[in-house]
């Protein structure tokens, strides 16, 4: 990538975003397709969007990680057919998507790695969308899911909830890229049982946190999709 202080704009983004692999399939259970988690959809009035709109709204800004790092190493070529939530359980003031990108990309993370951190802010990209992370505790969920890390700084003060609208933006933005429907936007509960993305579940499982977060995603996603559920 160059100089780790380089950012990449945001059509650079889109086209990574268009640069995609094969996946080797597995039979795994965890891969069949869930029973989607029952939310009351957004009665606010659609205001339509293009992909490109809606992924500048959710500010994406790209840092890799060096592609000789262990992390970057060790991936798979993927094409994500699920999308994986998490939080960071950082709670330092200083823990933003930037500060975490700049641990990924200094090793500081030996064996976990993930595709997007969000914060209030922004979103952070840090590994290219055809390799696996290690995020989702499972093999079936490294290779068939893209990682997503939602900061919480913002229980110290700043506002939590729009870190998870900007991360509700992006998922959106990814569903219509990869043609993921709503089942497919898991916690990553759903691969291990771990209390994670702790902020959004209750009593560590998906409850109505949960399911607020998906009402959000599945309101942008039909702003970008002409009205149009993807459940």
């Amino acid at each position: 990538m160059g100089r780790l202080s380089r950012f990449i704009t945001l059509g650079s983004c889109l086209l990574m975003l268009l640069t995609v692999s094969c996946q080797q399939q597995e039979s795994n259970a965890s891969l069949r397709s869930p029973q989607l988690f029952r939310f009351q959809p957004s009665k606010n009035p659609i205001v339509p969007r293009t992909m490109s709109r809606l992924a500048r709204e959710a500010n994406i800004k790209i840092r890799m990680v060096p592609s000789n790092s262990r992390q970057r190493r060790a991936a798979k070529k993927i094409r994500p057919t699920f999308l994986t939530i998490h939080s960071t359980s950082n709670h330092s003031s200083s823990a933003t998507a930037m500060q975490h990108s700049r641990a990924l990309c200094r090793g500081a993370f030996s064996n976990r790695s993930w595709h997007f951190t969000v914060d209030q802010y922004m979103v952070v990209q840090n590994l290219p969308l055809n390799e696996s992370g290690w995020h989702a505790g499972t093999a079936a969920g490294n290779h068939h899911s893209l990682g997503i890390e939602m900061c919480e700084a913002e229980n110290l003060g700043q506002n939590h909830f729009r870190t998870w609208d900007r991360a509700a933006k992006l998922v959106a933005v990814l569903m219509k890229r990869y043609n993921i429907n709503l089942r497919h936007v898991v916690p990553h509960y759903h691969w291990t049982g771990k209390n994670c993305p702790t902020p959004l579940l209750t009593n560590g499982r998906p409850g109505p946190k949960w399911g607020w977060f998906l009402s959000r995603v599945d309101y942008y996603y039909r702003c970008i999709n002409g009205g149009t559920p993807n459940r």
